[in-house]
Formats: structure tokens, sequence, C-alpha cells
């Protein structure tokens, strides 16, 4: 099993521009923000957000109306829905186009690179996602500039493109807004107001265009220059974004209303709109910041209990297994008890195991798995709390390992309780260690990392599984100790 969660997706926020110089849009940006504003006592409202942890979140009002002024444009701009012809781009309307094998299927590209280059063969493919796939447009010009220019023949046209394709990469993630991501976005944006704009090297410079590599750097300023000015493209022609933003907004509200309406609820203003989605956005935001510090606690967590399962290793230490009737430590029981004494060395002193006369019947799908049948058990098998005696007594004070641990630990902590006796032992864990000695491994379950290190197969008997998970540790510990990790 995974030890963590998945973390929640980020979602990201709008960016502004400074009409006189470059801003970084991280500064804005809501999945860059270093932390959420802190609540006021009197202002804090609370919402409950369905992530996958169903935490509350608070969310200051302040926080709330700090963040919606950043959007506030959209109150007082509400453009006129686009044609299906002015949209930038659109999935099923470029499908068509390219369907068609019309020259519009290269229109969203077009106020940026050539339609001559634009037409180029190499190109097609990573056109196929329009703005989305700019960034992979600018590559395949990268590797023709490079070509080129290994040849020494002219290629300042694919130069001029490759800085355009960074321009579309930069503005269409720029249009990512309070959790809508930027796919969805560009639909809204006026491609008529691309067209009366032509970015270029001379205008803009190189410093705020993020898509652009060092290298590319290096070339644009040996053909075209050093540029006076450093300006991003929001900075200039703030009212793309914005009027795209606003588009979206309003279409929003108006169908939220509609629904509303139909239901007999209240309509909203605009203002009580944003409000709302941009605390949600927040809430889900600060959800995803207490799960990436609880990340990184239960990661120092594991590192620390990693560096003690090494040290450990370097006394006497126990391997120990259990075999259970079930897999749930509350209602079933333990079946078989067993451990092995180890030296430092890895070299096994003495063995230990002992059949448990187990309350219920020992099911058949246990037999089948283990070969314990309930006639062993009647034969062979000792009261619990003489069975969990003998085994403390077996372990001594001796850190004991375990595949797994949190399972066999959840079985004989309850059954040292049931018995009236004291497991104080430093429990182990043999899996995590296994990862940092193979870290790209498919599995970790205990017959595959035997395989792995060439040891017997464990066959589902204490002894056996016991002697398995001691060459999983002593062969992870060999590993980890030539990587210079422990």
């Amino acid at each position: 099993m995974g030890l963590f969660s998945n973390l929640i997706s980020k979602l990201t926020g709008g960016a502004t521009g400074d009409p006189q110089s470059c801003q970084n849009h991280e500064e804005v940006g809501l999945a860059r923000t270093p932390s959420a504003p802190e609540a006021h006592p009197s202002l804090t409202v609370t919402a409950t957000f369905s992530g996958p942890t169903g935490r509350q979140v608070a969310i200051s009002a302040s926080a709330v109306a700090e963040r919606a002024e950043q959007h506030s444009f959209v109150l007082t701009t509400d453009p006129a829905p686009l044609k299906t012809a002015d949209q930038w781009w659109e999935e099923n309307t470029h499908k068509r186009r390219v369907r068609e094998d019309s020259d519009k299927a290269y229109a969203w590209l077009t106020p940026f690179v050539s339609l001559e280059i634009a037409k180029r063969p190499q190109l097609q493919e990573a056109q196929q996602w329009g703005p989305h796939g700019a960034s992979g447009l600018a590559r395949e010009l990268r590797a023709l500039v490079r070509e080129l220019r290994k040849s020494k023949e002219p290629c300042n046209d694919l130069l001029r493109a490759l800085y355009g394709a960074c321009i579309a990469a930069d503005l269409a993630a720029s249009l990512a807004f309070e959790g809508t991501q930027p796919h969805a976005m560009t639909q809204y944006v006026d491609i008529k107001e691309l067209q009366g704009i032509r970015p270029d090297y001379t205008t803009l410079g190189y410093q705020c265009i993020e898509s652009l590599s060092k290298t590319d750097v290096k070339w644009l300023v040996e053909a075209f220059g050093e540029p006076v000015k450093h300006r991003s493209f929001d900075a200039l022609w703030p009212h793309v974004r914005q009027n795209a933003i606003s588009r979206y907004c309003w279409r929003e509200l108006r169908q939220s209303n509609k629904t509303a309406n139909s239901l007999g609820m209240p309509q909203k203003t605009m203002q009580e709109w944003l409000n709302e989605l941009v605390k949600r956005n927040l809430g889900y935001h600060n959800e995803w910041l207490g799960l990436v510090e609880t990340r990184k606690q239960k990661l120092a967590e594991l590192a620390d209990a990693i560096g003690l399962a090494w040290a450990a290793t370097n006394q006497p230490f126990i391997v120990a297994d259990l075999e259970t009737t079930g897999l749930n430590a509350d209602t079933d029981e333990v079946l078989e008890f067993a451990a092995i004494q180890v030296e430092p060395s890895g070299v096994v002193t003495a063995e230990f195991s002992m059949l448990v006369r187990v309350v219920q019947p020992v099911p058949e799908v246990i037999t089948h798995v283990t070969g314990i049948t309930q006639a062993d058990v009647e034969r062979e098998g000792r009261p619990l709390g003489n069975a969990m005696q003998a085994f403390l007594a077996f372990i001594g004070a001796r850190p004991v390992f375990f595949h797994n641990a949190p399972f066999d630990e959840g079985f004989i902590r309850k059954a040292a309780a049931q018995a009236k006796l004291k497991f104080a032992n430093p429990v182990h864990d043999t899996l995590p260690m296994a990862r940092q000695a193979w870290p790209s491994l498919d599995t970790y379950k205990l017959a595959a990392l035997a395989e792995y290190v060439g040891a017997a197969t464990p066959t589902h008997r204490g002894l056996a599984d016991a002697q398995a998970a001691l060459a999983v540790v002593m062969a992870a510990k060999a590993k980890v100790q030539a990587s210079g990790e422990n």
C-alpha cells in the first residue's frame, strides 16, 4: 500500500500585469501562493469542501475580498459572447477545420507564427491541441533552428516563429482563472483582438517570456541584438486576458441565475458570484496546503523511522512474522507466532515458532493459504497467553522487524493486552526499507522482494516468511550502504 494519499490537484489563479514592466505571475497565482492570508477572528467564515479528507477550511472574509479585488475588472467588463469563428481556439471547431483542410485551422497560430511556417509538415502534429500544445510546437521549431544553425543556414524566420510560439504558450498558460484551467479558457479569447496585435522581439524582449529557454535567448540576441525593454504580453495588452475572463464569468453567472430562477431561488450579482468562486477556490487551496504540510511531516517521520531501523540492524535483532485467521485485528486472532534471532552480520542464532489454540475455527481460506488446519491447532496449539509469553521470552528486549509492520503490530498488541502481558519492543518495518533500497520496483510484496533478492519464496508460514524478510533486510542494507544513503 502507498504510505500517503495522493495530493489534490493544485488550483491556479489569475495574474495581473504592470503596464510599465513585466510582472511575475507567481505573485498572484493562487496555486503558487506560499501561504493563505491569516484569518481575522472576527471575520472568519467556515465552509466545508468535499475534498479527499472532507476537512473544514476556515476562510476569512478579508482574504476573499482581497482575492476578489484582483478580478474587479470583471464587474465593469461584460464583452459580448463570441461567435464560433471568433474564438481563439475550440477543439471541435479546430477538428472540423482540419478535416476540411482549411487554412482557418492555423488561425489560432498566425497572430504569432506566419502561415507559411505554420504549414510546415514537421509542425502539424504539435498543432493538434492548439495553444495547449504551443510548448510542443516550440520544441519542434527549436529542433529545426538547431539543424539550420549546425549547417550554417539562415534561420531568422524560424527564430521569429519560435519566439511567437513561446508567446502563445505563455498567453495560454496565463488564462488559468480560479480553478478553471487554461484549456477551458482559450474559447473565450477573441481572436480578432489577437490579430490586431503583433507581438515581436523588439516590443517584448525576452525576460518576461517564460517559455523561452536559455538557448533560445542566446540565439535571439545573436540574431536580433539586445532589446531595449522587456515587457510581458499581459502588461501591454491586458484586455486580451481580462476580456476572456470576463466573458467566462458573465456566462457562468447567467447560467447560474437561470438555474436559480427555475428553482425559485434568488439570483446573484456578479460580486456575490465572484466572492463565492474565490472563497471556494481559496478553500481548496488551503486544504491543499494542509495536505502538503501533512505530507512533509509524514515524510520526515518516515525518514526518522527508516534511520532508526537501519541503526537497529547494527545490534542483535529479531525478524518476526504472524499468521492470523483474517485481516482485521479487532475481530480476528493470531494463529502462529514465529521469530528468528539475528546477529548484525545477518547470521541466524535461534528460531521460534508456535501455533495458537484460537477460539474460532480456522477458516478454510486460511488453511488454503497457510496450510494450517484445525487439526494442527487442536494438536499443537497453545493457549494465547502461553504462546504470547513464550514469544516475548524469545525476543527479549531486542528490536523487532516485521514486513508491513502495522499489520502485525496491531495483532500483537491486541494479543498482549488479552494475555495481560507487556509488549514494549521497538518495532521496525522492512517495507519502507525495501522502498528506499529499490525505489523503482513495481511491487513490494514479500514474495516479490524475496524473488528479487534471490531468497527462498515465503510460504505463508511464520518461519519461512521471517527468513524471507531477513533476506530482504540484509540485501536492502547492502544496497543502501553501497549507495551511501545510510
